[in-house]
């Protein structure tokens, strides 16, 4: 499981590479917001439950933050082994 800010950050990345002006690339932003915001993922659901947001962009909010705290961390960058002299 990812912690929120390592959902968020997710949740961004995803934003940018969501073509400009589509229901993805919204929800993908309110997602951001609310991760940003929250403590912990069942957090971040409960905040979107106060907050309005377009009908058709909530269960796509709603998938997408349930996906992000099922992901995996990213890897850490392997070691590079220092160069010879």
């Amino acid at each position: 499981m990812t912690t929120t800010a390592e959902a968020a950050a997710l949740a961004r990345q995803r934003q940018s590479l969501a073509p400009v002006g589509t229901p993805q690339r919204k929800a993908a932003g309110v997602a951001a917001l609310l991760l940003d915001e929250a403590r912990t993922h069942a957090g971040a659901r409960r905040l979107l439950d106060q907050h309005r947001i377009p009908t058709e962009l909530r269960p796509l909010v709603l998938a997408l933050l349930d996906e992000l705290a099922e992901a995996r961390p990213p890897e850490p960058a392997p070691d590079t082994p220092p160069a010879a002299p």
